[in-house]
C-alpha cells in the first residue's frame, strides 16, 4: 500500500485517507500551519510546496490530512485565521 509520510517524519497515512482542507501559495503560511499541526501531533502531507515551484509557476501547496481529523484541524486554521 502507499503512503504519504507525516513531513516531520514519525508515521504514515495510507494516501487514500487523505483529503485536502488548505491550500496556499505563501511559504510563510506553509512553515505556520506546520508549526501548529506538529504542535498537536497531527499527521499531514503539503502537496507541492517546493517555493520555487510556488513562486514561479504561481501554483498552490495542498494541505492533505486524514479524513477523520480534517474538522479537527480546520478549526484550528480558523483559530489562527488562516481560514
Amino acid at each position: 500500500m502507499e503512503t504519504d509520510k507525516k513531513d516531520s517524519g514519525d508515521g504514515s497515512v495510507p494516501r487514500e485517507e487523505m483529503v485536502e482542507v488548505f491550500s496556499t501559495y505563501n511559504p510563510g503560511d506553509i512553515a505556520f500551519v506546520k508549526s501548529l499541526l506538529d504542535g498537536e501531533g497531527i499527521h499531514y502531507y503539503f502537496q507541492g510546496e517546493n517555493t520555487a515551484m510556488l513562486v514561479a509557476a504561481g501554483a498552490y501547496a495542498r494541505l492533505l490530512v486524514r479524513a477523520d481529523q480534517a474538522d479537527r484541524i480546520r478549526d484550528i486554521l480558523r483559530e489562527a485565521g488562516l481560514l
